[in-house]
């Protein structure tokens, strides 16, 4: 078995006089070993994933060179990091790539056979087209001879009988002219792809990519040896299903997710982590930095490029020899391994969401199918409420104030809504955060009606000398209600706003009182917006529909023209 050697050098620098220094130095002889790993966890972000393969073995106290094979080729090299549970210690992490033949002569040889078998339908179609041509040409021939004056006279019935003939043998011939050159056409389409396919698979090559880990084994025992790389190729998706009752006020939010990667290995029940971290974007803002402007000076000639290259023996550059073969002792083993650790970086996860599924998945490699899991079910608490704007439709809409009281954050995706049984439609979800309310319209109420309609239109002149023109609207609101309980509404409708200081616009004889919300005052009242919020007594229809009145009052000069008024 082939094994290689890592050093370390410790240096320790002593106060001394002369300024002496003295060194030591250590070794660890590391035997390679094939890991044998399986994808056990995957963080899966929103467009790359982190993969964890892991491998337990059996070893004995020593170094090892442990081998993980075949890294993907979406990997990110530089984000391979290892871990190495209590019982070993992790000295280096490196990895390899080297081409490897990809034999695809069987492949090549049958795509060649397809080859050969489309050129052999492409002359059989060809040969056709041929004798189709031909006899069009011999029916052309036979139309010519008929119509020719000098032409020996012949019998009407059986004249008309060979026109007849001839027409119909020339609508057929058309017919499989017509059909044989999409024939044709379709052949020779199946024989370029096949040519592309050919080329493309003789200039295939395949690169092999391996993560060596060496590690330093204290005791015998068995060691669990963790490698992680980030992939790109792999994303996930949230999506909604949210389900009210008939009353609207029990919200059930289905939180899922949508799977997709193409990373060229499969996740077999792996332990799945959804990440709202964005690996390998930048953390630190960036800042401009200084901007100098100077004469031009020509670089100077560059120095021949040093093609030498480290070892895998960077650890250390030489062995004392004296630990070959041999069993160490616990713990002079424990102290060397110390010491080739002593240098190891401990990594932190920053700030991010992550979803840990209680449940393994698998999630094969494909370029196409989408895979949807639960995160989980959230119960929420709801306000339900109606919405009516009957200066724009007769139909009362039906919406919940909903409060995310989970631990969850609800990230930006869509959400089908169902209200009871019923499919209402699609909507689409912003960030919510725990303890956080939000809209959600649950569609039309059909036993609710609101209709408005403009019951007086007067304008009148007024000022001394009737100086200015004053038009009063009057409009009305009938709500219908046709629940057995009473209902809370609330309804929108709008008064013009004044630019200009000659025109006024005033708010009359409001049968009820605008809302009072905070929002709704600071907000959407200066833009005039008028909101009621009314409560709707059980069963109020017909003659008995629940009524809403006020006036609207715009003032001018007499010699002012506004612009159109919306009635």
């Amino acid at each position: 078995m082939r094994k290689q050697l890592l050093a370390l050098f410790v240096v320790g620098f002593f106060f001394a006089p002369f300024s002496q220094r003295t060194s030591a130095q250590v070794a660890l002889e590391m035997e390679p070993i094939e890991a044998d790993s399986v994808i056990t966890d995957i963080t899966l972000y929103r467009n790359r994933a982190l993969v964890t393969r892991s491998t337990t073995l059996n070893l004995d106290s020593g170094g090892y060179s442990v081998f993980f094979r075949d890294i993907p080729e979406v990997a990110y090299l530089d984000s391979v990091q290892a871990r190495v549970s209590e019982n070993g210690s992790l000295l280096s992490v490196e990895t390899s790539s080297r081409p490897i033949v990809v034999d695809n002569s069987e492949l090549v040889a049958e795509i060649v056979a397809k080859i050969d078998a489309v050129n052999v339908e492409i002359t059989q179609a060809s040969a056709s087209a041929e004798a189709i041509k031909l006899q069009i040409n011999m029916l052309k021939t036979l139309i010519e001879k008929a119509t020719n004056d000098k032409a020996p006279s012949v019998e009407m019935d059986a004249f008309n009988a060979q026109i007849a003939f001839i027409g119909k043998r020339m609508q057929e011939l058309s017919v499989d002219k017509t059909n044989n050159a999409k024939e044709i056409e379709e052949l020779q389409k199946r024989l370029r792809n096949l040519q592309q396919r050919k080329q493309l698979i003789s200039a295939h090559r395949k690169k092999q990519t391996n993560a060596i880990i060496d590690i330093g084994v204290v005791r015998a025992g068995t060691v669990k040896v963790q490698l992680t790389y980030l992939v790109y190729n792999a994303s996930w998706n949230p999506a909604y299903a949210v389900r009210a009752n008939a009353k609207g006020n029990e919200i059930t939010i289905d939180y899922d997710a949508t799977l997709t990667q193409q990373t060229g290995e499969n996740w077999v029940d792996v332990t799945l982590t959804l990440s709202t971290a964005q690996p390998q974007q930048s953390i630190t803002p960036p800042m401009p930095t200084p901007w100098y402007v100077d004469i031009y000076q020509p670089p100077p000639p560059s120095a021949p490029a040093d093609n030498k290259r480290g070892s895998r023996s960077a650890y250390g550059m030489e062995s004392s020899g004296g630990f070959t073969g041999m069993m160490m002792d616990s713990q002079i083993m424990e102290s060397r391994v110390a010491e080739a650790s002593a240098a190891a970086s401990v990594v932190n996860d920053g700030p991010a969401v992550s979803f840990v599924l209680p449940r393994t998945v698998t999630v094969p490699s494909n370029a196409s199918d989408e895979q949807t899991t639960s995160i989980g079910a959230i119960k929420t608490s709801a306000e339900h409420f109606l919405i009516a704007v009957p200066m724009l439709t007769d139909e009362v809409f039906i919406r919940s104030e909903v409060t995310n009281e989970s631990d969850y954050i609800l990230l930006p995706g869509n959400a089908s809504i169902f209200h009871g049984g019923d499919y209402v439609g699609k909507t689409s979800l912003n960030t919510i955060t725990p303890d956080e309310t939000f809209s959600l319209d649950l569609g039309i109420d059909p036993t609710v009606t609101a209709m408005r309609t403009i019951v007086e239109k007067t304008t009148t002149t007024t000022g001394l000398f009737n100086s200015g023109k004053q038009t009063l609207y009057e409009y009305q609101i009938s709500i219908s209600n046709g629940n057995d309980a009473e209902i809370k509404l609330h309804v929108f409708d709008r008064i013009p706003i004044s630019r200009n200081e000659e025109i006024e616009v005033q708010l009359k004889n409001e049968s009820i009182p605008l809302s009072t919300d905070a929002v709704y005052v600071k907000t959407e009242r200066p833009q005039g917006i008028l909101r009621w919020d009314l409560t709707i007594p059980a069963n109020r229809t017909g003659d008995q529909s629940f009524a809403l009145s006020w006036q609207v009052e715009v003032s001018r000069g007499k010699d002012i023209e506004i612009t159109p008024l919306p009635e």
